[in-house]
């Protein structure tokens, strides 16, 4: 019997290979959850995996990084999240984050989950976006921020765009 070693893979393959794997996941969930659950079961379907997905990231994130509570971090920890759509496919989706003194804006121009699963879903992708992900997200920071949503694609508008304050 001849043994068999798995073939090498670049971090580049095996992070593609984790996110396709991922993306794969929420599709299937996602288009059984739309036939098989009422609307309002569906939304809070998908607001729970958002959340999983920012909290379980944001709490490695806020630790490797070595995070604090202030809105120029919180910003640092919305661009390590939501750049892992932009190192995948740099070519649909353009994110980037600006400070204004205590005040800080997230834009995210094109985003690939929402051109592939969210405008095709019927759920309300801002109310998971930012009050699920990004806030279970954030929950590691270790403040209370608060996160508003100025544009959005589902509305209508270019791109979709946060404030986030500190709450004091």
């Amino acid at each position: 019997m001849e043994m068999l070693v798995c073939p090498a893979m670049s971090v580049d393959d095996k992070y593609r290979t984790l996110y396709a794997a991922l993306m794969g996941v929420f599709n299937d969930i996602a288009r059984y959850a739309d036939s098989h659950l009422s609307k309002e079961q569906f939304q809070d379907l998908v607001n729970a995996a958002m959340h999983g997905v920012g909290w379980s990231a944001g709490k490695r994130l806020v630790r490797v990084y070595k995070l604090k509570p202030t809105v120029e971090d919180a910003l640092k920890l919305l661009l390590l999240l939501n750049n892992e759509s932009l190192a995948y496919l740099p070519k649909l989706k353009q994110i980037y984050a600006e400070l204004d003194g205590e005040v800080g804006y997230l834009t995210i121009r094109r985003d690939p989950w929402y051109d592939w699963y969210f405008k095709h879903l019927g759920i309300n992708c801002e109310e998971s976006c930012s009050q699920h992900e990004f806030a279970g997200l954030m929950s590691h920071l270790g403040g209370d921020f608060r996160i508003e949503v100025m544009e959005s694609l589902p509305r209508g508008d270019e791109r979709c765009r946060f404030r986030i304050t500190k709450v004091k």
